[in-house]
C-alpha cells in the first residue's frame, strides 16, 4: 500500500488563486452593468443612442455629466492595461526558462532557479530527509532508519514539475491572478512523499526481532510417558499504528522526529487453558498399553515407548486453537522392527517326507509357514490404536509358504519308485559299520527339486565326530590309513548305483584308487563304486563329491536304510516311462605290481614293523550308460571308465625300524 503525503498549505494556495480569478471576472462584469445598464435589453443587442438627452431631475443631471466624463476614464484605463500587459510580457520573458520568483517547494526556495538548479536543491533536501528523518529509542537501543528503509520516497520530480508550471497554466485571467499573488507573497508547493506500508511493516518486523521478546504460546510436552503444559507468556512488540503516525508526522512536517519507540503487548495466541482438553486426551492415551498378537502369542507395547513417537502440532485456525496428534510412523516402524522382528520372523520349515508301501508318499514331520514382519504396516496399525480406541493389533507379516507343504504333497509329483541301489558291507570293522549307519541316517529323506543338483557331501554334511562318526580305515593318497568317517564311501557307492538305475544325469564322480572286493558282491561288478573326500582345511567346493541332476519334472526322494549286511538306497519320483540302459562291463586282464613298499609312521612305538597292505592286481574296467524317454529320445549318456592301481606288499614301520622291513 502506498500513501501520498503532503502539507495542506500548497492546496490552499492553489484554491485561493482560483477564487481570486473568479472575483476579478465578476468585478469587471459588475462595472460594465453599472456603466452601461441593459434596461431590459438582451446581451448582444445594439442600443440606439438618442439624438438629445434632456435632464429633467437632479439624478438625471448627475448621470448626464458622468457619461460625458466616462470616455476619458476608459481611455486612461486602457492605457494602464496596455502598460500592465507590457510589464507582464517583460516578466514572462525574463523567467522563460526559470521558475517564477517567490515559489517554495516544501521548505526549499526555488524561485528564479532553472529546472536543473532547482532539482539539485530538492535532491539535496531529499537526501537530508532520507538520512535524518526519524529516530526511535527503546530500552537503551536506538533505531535511525533511512526513508528508503521505511519504504518512503520523496517525489522530487513531481514537485519540480508543479513549481515549473506555477503561473503558466490556465486562462489569461487565471495566469494574471497567479502572477499578482507571486508579487504579493511566497507561494508554497508541497514536497510530497509516498510510503510503501509493506516495506514499513518489514522494518517493524526487524525491530521486533531486535527487541526479541515475542509472546510465547503455551505448549504440550510429552516425555517419558507423561504429558504436561508449558504456560504461555506475553511479549513486547512495536505499536505499529502509533509508530506509523510518527513516521507520517516526520514526512508531512519535513522535520526530524526523535521519539520513544511506541510498544505494545504481544499477546500469546495459545494459552494453557486452550490446551487442557488435548492434554487430557493425550494423558488418557498414555495411560493404556497397546496389545499386539501374533501366532497365538501376545505382547504389550508400553506407553512410555510410544510417547517418544507422538507428534503434537498446535495451530490457530479462525481464531481457535487446534491440536493435531499424529505418530512419526517411520521412526515407530524402526522401533517395532528392532523389538519384534526376532520374535516374529521365521523361515519356512519344509515337511520331511517318506515313502510308505501302503500309503505312498507321506509327511514324516509337519511343515510350517515362514513369516517376515511388515514394520511400516505394523507401525500404522499401532499408531491407529494408540490414537484411537486402543484395540489390540494383529502383527502384519509376509507369509512364506514352505517348498514341501505337508498339507499338499501332490505338487511334488512323486508317484513311485524309479531307482534302487544296494551294496554289501559284510566283513567290515565295527567302526566302519558305525560310520555307515550314521551316513545312511543323515542321507535318508533328502529331497531334490526338478532341475536341482543332488550333492552327497551336502546331503550328509561335514563328517565330524560330533555327528557320531568314528575313526576307521580309509584310502588317502594311494595309501590305506585311518580317519574319522572311514567307510562312508559304502553309502556314496550305493547312492551312485540308485542314481544310475533311476536314469539321473550323473555329474561329479570319482572311483576308488584300488579295487574293494566287498563292493563287487551280490552281482555288482567292478567299476560301480563312488568315493568322496572331505580333506581338512580345504574349501568344501574343492572336496571330492558325488553329484547328479534331477532330470525329471517333479521332486525326487532319496530314501536310505540298512538291512545287515546291506545298504539300500531307493529313489522315488515321477514314473515317466524312461528307459535306462547300462552296458556290460569291459574288464581288462589283471595288471600286477610286484613292488613292495615301506611306510614310516612316526607315531608308531619303537621296534614296530607291521604289514598293512597285501598284493593286489590292477584292473581297467568301463561301461556305457544311456537313458531314453518313453518316446525313445536320448535324455543323457556317459562313458564310465575306471583304472584300478595294483600294489605289492606294504609294511608300516616306526622310525627306528626304517629299512628293516622285507620291503627295506
Amino acid at each position: 500500500m502506498v500513501q501520498s503525503l503532503s502539507p495542506n498549505v500548497g492546496d490552499q494556495a492553489i484554491g485561493d488563486t482560483s477564487a481570486r480569478s473568479r472575483r476579478a471576472t465578476g468585478m469587471i462584469d459588475r462595472i460594465r452593468q453599472a456603466v452601461l445598464p441593459d434596461k431590459g435589453g438582451h446581451p448582444g443587442e445594439q442600443r440606439q443612442r438618442p439624438d438629445r438627452v434632456t435632464a429633467t431631475t437632479p439624478l438625471q443631471l448627475v448621470i448626464s455629466r458622468t457619461l460625458h466624463v466616462l470616455p476619458r476614464v476608459l481611455y486612461g484605463a486602457c492605457a494602464l492595461l496596455l502598460l500592465l500587459a507590457a510589464g507582464l510580457f517583460l516578466f514572462r520573458t525574463m523567467y522563460g526558462d526559470r521558475i517564477y520568483p517567490a515559489v517554495i517547494v516544501g521548505d526549499v526556495p526555488v524561485g528564479g532557479l532553472t529546472q536543473d538548479a532547482a532539482r539539485e536543491k530538492l535532491v539535496a533536501r531529499a537526501d537530508q530527509m532520507n538520512s535524518n528523518a526519524i529516530a526511535f529509542t527503546y530500552n537503551g537501543k536506538t533505531w535511525a532508519p533511512t526513508l528508503s528503509e521505511l519504504g518512503a520516497e520523496v517525489q522530487v520530480e513531481d514537485a519540480l514539475h508543479q513549481a515549473q508550471q506555477y503561473g503558466r497554466t490556465g486562462d489569461a485571467i487565471n495566469r494574471l491572478s497567479m502572477t499578482s499573488d507571486l508579487l504579493q507573497e511566497d507561494q508554497s508547493i508541497p514536497l510530497k512523499t509516498v510510503l510503501d506500508t509493506n516495506k514499513l511493516n518489514s522494518w517493524f518486523d526487524k525491530v521486533d526481532k531486535d527487541i526479541n521478546n515475542f509472546a510465547v504460546n503455551a505448549t504440550l510436552v510429552v516425555s517419558d510417558g507423561n504429558v504436561t503444559v508449558t504456560p504461555e507468556a506475553a511479549g513486547t512488540i512495536v505499536d505499529r499504528p502509533a509508530a506509523t503516525r510518527l513516521v507520517m508526522q516526520a514526512l508531512t512536517e519535513l522535520q526530524p522526529v526523535n521519539a520513544d519507540l511506541p510498544i505494545a503487548v504481544d499477546q500469546p495466541a495459545v494459552t494453557a487453558a486452550d490446551l487442557e482438553p488435548a492434554r487430557s486426551t493425550i494423558a488418557a492415551s498414555l495411560a493404556a498399553q497397546i496389545r499386539v498378537d501374533f501366532n497365538g502369542q501376545s505382547w504389550r507395547v508400553p506407553s512410555d515407548a510410544l510417547s517418544q513417537f507422538l507428534v503434537v502440532e498446535q495451530k490457530v485456525v479462525d481464531g481457535k486453537v487446534q491440536v493435531d496428534l499424529s505418530m512419526n510412523e517411520d521412526e515407530l516402524a524402526k522401533y517395532l522392527r528392532e523389538n519384534f522382528a526376532n520374535q516374529v520372523n521365521r523361515k519356512p520349515v519344509d515337511a520331511q517326507v517318506g515313502w510308505n508301501s501302503e500309503r505312498g508318499l507321506i509327511a514324516t514331520s509337519q511343515s510350517a509357514n515362514g513369516a517376515t514382519l511388515k514394520p511400516q504396516e505394523f507401525a500404522e496399525s499401532v499408531a491407529a490404536s494408540f490414537l484411537g480406541d486402543h484395540g489390540k493389533v494383529d502383527i502384519p507379516v509376509v507369509v512364506t509358504k514352505p517348498k514341501i507343504d505337508a498339507n499338499d504333497l501332490s505338487n511334488l509329483k512323486i508317484d513311485g519308485l524309479i531307482g534302487r541301489g544296494d551294496s554289501n558291507f559284510d566283513g567290515g570293522s565295527e567302526a566302519r559299520d558305525t560310520n555307515i549307519y550314521v551316513g545312511v541316517n543323515l542321507l535318508n529323506g533328502e529331497l531334490v527339486g526338478p532341475g536341482e543338483i543332488f550333492s552327497f557331501n551336502k546331503a550328509i554334511g561335514t563328517i565330524t565326530a560330533e555327528k557320531g562318526y568314528v575313526e576307521a580305515a580309509v584310502v588317502v593318497a594311494e595309501r590305506v590309513g585311518r580317519d574319522v568317517g572311514g567307510g562312508i564311501c559304502q553309502v556314496s557307492t550305493t547312492v551312485f548305483r540308485a542314481a544310475l538305475k533311476a536314469g539321473m544325469e550323473i555329474g561329479q564322480w570319482n572311483p576308488h584308487t584300488y579295487r574293494i572286493r566287498r563292493y563287487e558282491e551280490d552281482g555288482w561288478g567292478p567299476g560301480f563304486d563312488a568315493s568322496i573326500l572331505q580333506p581338512e582345511g580345504v574349501d568344501p567346493k574343492y572336496w571330492g563329491d558325488l553329484t547328479f541332476t534331477n532330470n525329471t519334472d517333479g521332486y525326487i526322494l532319496v530314501q536310505s536304510w540298512t538291512s545287515y549286511p546291506h545298504v539300500i538306497v531307493e529313489i522315488y519320483g515321477h514314473q515317466d516311462g524312461r528307459d535306462v540302459q547300462i552296458s556290460d562291463i569291459n574288464i581288462s586282464d589283471p595288471i600286477p605290481n610286484p613292488v613292495d613298499t615301506e611306510v614310516v609312521d612316526s607315531e608308531l612305538p619303537a621296534g614296530t614293523i607291521e604289514q598293512t597292505e597285501w598284493p593286489l592286481d590292477g584292473l581297467e574296467v568301463s561301461f556305457m550308460y544311456r537313458v531314453y524317454d518313453k518316446e525313445g529320445n536320448l535324455l543323457t549318456e556317459r562313458y564310465f571308465p575306471t583304472t584300478f592301481q595294483g600294489r605289492g606288499n606294504t609294511y608300516t614301520v616306526s622310525p627306528d625300524m626304517a629299512g628293516k622291513s622285507p620291503a627295506g
